[in-house]
């Protein structure tokens, strides 16, 4: 493969989307000369330390950090974005990758200085999806956004397609998310004979958490297996899932921010990965499970149906439907109780090495990068 000379690219993250950069800008500064900006308050720590100790020693790779203070719905944003936005223009660069969504005053501020045929956007909600926060304020600056910007990147097959079906004439990248990757999996803490049914991230109301609450607590009156829900994540409107719970034996609730340490802890005691949805557009804790070997449990919708053969590497069952979804947890329960649950373990390590090694992904990224 020929690289051309000196291409460079400065690449701007989020602070929060840093478990989404953090291995493929390292990997792809092998390759290309990057500037890696990270938008935030301070330097947020990894599981492997903070950015700079990991990326010190790649010649081909800086970084610094940009705070831009302030509430971002405040009219004050757009300028002082396009100060950002002017600042990333000033930079020696042949690409700007922005991993961020453009919405209100950063949208505006974006449109009107970056030079849209050098920059590419990551877009992880090409389709919004239902019950989403601010779900229509956000689906109407991505409509500006597909009809102002060119060249995206998105993380799954379902996304691409939807792209293409929606705005015809876009340069589209299809690379999916690497491994989130929080620190070796730990010897089990927890009982094992005791199922371990996981939900983890941020607690939407399309990721139907009273879907997975209901379908336990039916599947808890019907058998004796012995085993429990853990429900890991933040929510601003936990009261109404907790007036569902008729038996707090069966959950342990960690109902808050999770840290970085603690993901490995999770994932380290958990059976299952269970993904309720009724709608999305990528599921980054899907890549959590992959990079621990956790089977899934996941409604049948397109999205998730390029991620799960039904019965190889997990479950599906129909969407939005509390039975379908309480036979499938029966299922594998039993996998447990027969002793097969390591060859669905197994089934899933060869889906991921087929699937989502760094160097495929890194390929994709770089091909695309090449045609610029």
């Amino acid at each position: 493969m020929t690289i051309k000379e000196n291409k460079s690219i400065v690449w701007v993250t989020p602070n929060h989307f840093i478990d989404v950069d953090l291995q493929i800008v390292p990997y792809l500064a092998k390759t290309f000369k990057i500037h890696w900006i990270v938008l935030g308050k301070e330097n947020r720590p990894t599981a492997y330390g903070n950015i700079e100790t990991i990326c010190k020693k790649i010649k081909s790779l800086t970084t610094e950090y940009y705070t831009i203070n302030g509430k971002w719905y405040m009219p004050y944003q757009f300028f002082k974005y396009r100060k950002f936005f002017k600042y990333v223009i000033s930079l020696p660069s042949n690409i700007i990758y922005i991993d961020s969504a453009l919405t209100f005053w950063i949208y505006y501020a974006a449109a009107y200085t970056l030079p849209k045929e050098k920059v590419i956007l990551a877009t992880h909600n090409v389709k919004t999806p239902k019950g989403a926060r601010l779900e229509h304020f956000v689906r109407f600056f991505m409509k500006k956004t597909l009809n102002n910007f060119y060249n995206f990147h998105v993380f799954s097959k379902n996304q691409e397609k939807y792209l293409k079906n929606t705005i015809q004439g876009k340069n589209i990248l299809y690379a999916p998310l690497t491994l989130k990757d929080y620190g070796e999996k730990k010897p089990r803490t927890e009982n094992p004979e005791i199922t371990n049914f996981l939900s983890f991230g941020h607690i939407r109301r399309y990721k139907r958490i009273d879907l997975l609450i209901n379908a336990a607590q039916k599947l808890h009156e019907e058998v004796e297996i012995p085993f429990k829900i853990t429900i890991a994540g933040n929510c601003t409107s936990w009261e109404k899932y907790q007036k569902l719970i008729k038996y707090p034996q069966l959950f342990d609730l960690k109902i808050g921010f999770i840290n970085d340490d603690e993901v490995s802890d999770l994932f380290s005691n958990a059976d299952f990965l269970v993904l309720p949805y009724q709608d999305l557009a990528q599921s980054g804790a899907i890549t959590v499970a992959f990079n621990y070997h956790i089977p899934v449990i996941t409604s049948d919708i397109i999205q998730f149906r390029e991620f799960v053969e039904n019965g190889k590497n997990g479950f599906l069952f129909k969407s939005e439907d509390i039975n379908d979804l309480k036979c499938s947890m029966y299922k594998a329960l039993m996998l447990k109780k027969d002793n097969k649950y390591n060859t669905l373990v197994e089934s899933s390590k060869q889906f991921v090495k087929n699937n989502y090694a760094l160097s495929s992904i890194a390929e994709k990224y770089t091909d695309y990068f090449n045609k610029f």
